[in-house]
């Protein structure tokens, strides 16, 4: 199938591991120049050679996006190699440590907020008035399916919170710029099996006393569909989202997670 998006510029935040990898691959592999952006170097380069392998078209990008300005100086450095602003625009940041609520302070919560809402804020301002000037944009936030239905035995109060308003922030976003051919949506991730999703489990069993392997059971016990998801799986998700053929589908939160939402 063509996705219709052959040319297209597509900034992926987080873009060299786990979905983000995925993604940046994909889309490269339907003919998107693509602007790979994450913090460490050696991750980005390889990224980028191997689409370029492959006859892609990508360039890498080293920035924080929990930071306006580093979001300003990637997306220049995009706009100078590719010759425009991102006609799509991945978001995707790590999100805040664990804790109950007598566990975390004010000033951690102020952190989180910085971290995932306004992230997501400074880079929607950023992109989404020129691809309002385009008629036509796709705006996505990778976020987690702990922002509908909180897990009971996970200590993420931190995320629990913050990743809630990116959902809200993105359906208004939607509603807003919804007239001018731009879509807004947002994933939420399950149990997907990244390099950060094992490193978290093998954490979390250790934690227990139990071996890694027995909690990796127990997690995919509570799946309907009795596996943790594949990368591509989710990616799969996120390029039909960018595609001509996804047009109407905006203002969405879309569990991306064997069933387990509730």
């Amino acid at each position: 199938m063509d996705f219709g998006i052959a040319g297209k510029v597509a900034f992926v935040s987080g873009g060299t591991k786990g979905v983000g990898r995925k993604v940046s691959e994909m889309l490269a592999s339907e003919g998107c120049k693509v602007v790979v952006v994450a913090r460490g170097q050696q991750a980005i380069d390889e990224t980028v050679a191997a689409i370029r392998e492959k006859g892609g078209s990508a360039i890498g990008v080293s920035a924080d996006l929990t930071k306006k300005q580093s979001i300003v100086q990637a997306l220049e450095a995009g706009c100078q190699a590719f010759g425009s602003m991102p006609d799509i625009a991945i978001n995707s940041v790590h999100g805040p440590g664990s804790g109950n609520l007598m566990d975390v302070t004010a000033e951690q919560f102020e952190q989180s907020f910085q971290q995932i809402t306004l992230s997501a804020v400074h880079l929607a301002q950023a992109v989404l008035p020129h691809m309002k000037e385009k008629g036509w944009g796709r705006f996505i936030s990778i976020n987690s399916g702990a922002a509908k239905e909180p897990p009971k035995d996970l200590k993420h109060l931190l995320a629990n919170t913050v990743r809630s308003s990116v959902v809200t922030l993105n359906k208004s976003l939607a509603n807003e710029f919804g007239p001018y051919g731009i879509t807004v949506n947002t994933i939420g991730t399950g149990y997907i099996g990244s390099e950060r999703m094992y490193e978290y489990l093998a954490k979390v069993a250790a934690e227990r006393g139990i071996s890694a392997e027995q909690q990796l059971e127990e997690s995919c016990s509570q799946i309907p569909a009795g596996r943790p998801g594949r990368p591509e799986e989710m990616a799969a998700m996120i390029a039909f989202l960018c595609s001509d053929q996804a047009s109407y589908v905006t203002g969405l939160f879309i569990p991306v997670d064997g069933g387990i939402h509730q």
